[in-house]
């Protein structure tokens, strides 16, 4: 279900131009109706739970450069005094809580909430440099997670290559969404000039993308891949 800005206001007991400004910042999801907002109550009710004022995200390439090293790359994209500001930032983190590594990362992707036909997205899975993210990609990989009931699929497009799937496969943003579209920020972040085989989206990328999910045992699944990729990331920089 999903709620206007008012309603969203007065569960969060503030004014309605806060709400605003969450969702500009990406600490609230929602989309465009007109000139109105529609927001995801479970959402709003994620914040509420939260009970925290979030911290200041991360510019979008750096977010994005945290979790490349944290998978084993190298943040190419990042100048070098801007990794090894990134890679200073890691090495003095402790482990965070869901609401942190959520704060810090939100910035990275634009988050669309798409109505589309079944067949649609089954094509999705087929469609060169589209990579199956979220809750349903982490399925079998290194996460606490066997299966979220009623996962949405979720899938990463870059911005280049989006206005032209939607146009072809008719996806829409829309009430009733069946399909979430991830939109990196500023870059593309799947693949390094010098890594062979296909792109790919790593341990670290999933795991930031269930702390935005709906279910808390993917939430908590996702917190604790990235304890685990922080700790070893930290031991391995340490051992140089």
């Amino acid at each position: 279900m999903e709620i206007d800005v008012k309603e969203a206001a007065r569960r969060l007991g503030v004014n309605d131009s806060r709400v605003r400004q969450l969702l500009r910042a990406g600490d609230l999801r929602g989309r465009h109706l007109g000139n109105s907002w529609l927001i995801p109550d479970e959402d709003v009710a994620r914040l509420q739970r939260s009970g925290r004022r979030p911290g200041r995200p991360l510019a979008p390439k750096r977010a994005w450069g945290v979790l490349d090293l944290l998978d084993g790359g190298h943040a190419a994209w990042l100048s070098d005094s801007a990794r090894s500001q990134v890679r200073r930032y890691l090495a003095e983190l402790a482990d965070r809580a869901p609401d942190d590594w959520r704060a810090a990362l939100r910035g990275r992707s634009r988050v669309l909430e798409v109505v589309a036909h079944p067949a649609a997205v089954a094509r999705l899975h087929r469609v060169d440099g589209v990579l199956a993210a979220g809750p349903g990609a982490a399925v079998g990989r290194a996460f606490d997670i066997v299966a979220v009931a009623e996962s949405v699929p979720e899938f990463y497009v870059s911005s280049s290559q989006w206005f032209d799937l939607s146009q072809a496969l008719a996806l829409r943003e829309g009430a009733e969404s069946n399909l979430r579209i991830r939109v990196p920020k500023e870059v593309w972040p799947f693949a390094e000039a010098d890594a062979p085989g296909p792109a790919s989206v790593g341990d670290a990328v999933l795991a930031a993308d269930l702390l935005e999910a709906a279910e808390p045992r993917a939430v908590a699944a996702g917190a604790a891949r990235l304890g685990e990729l922080l700790a070893r990331w930290q031991i391995e920089r340490s051992g140089r």
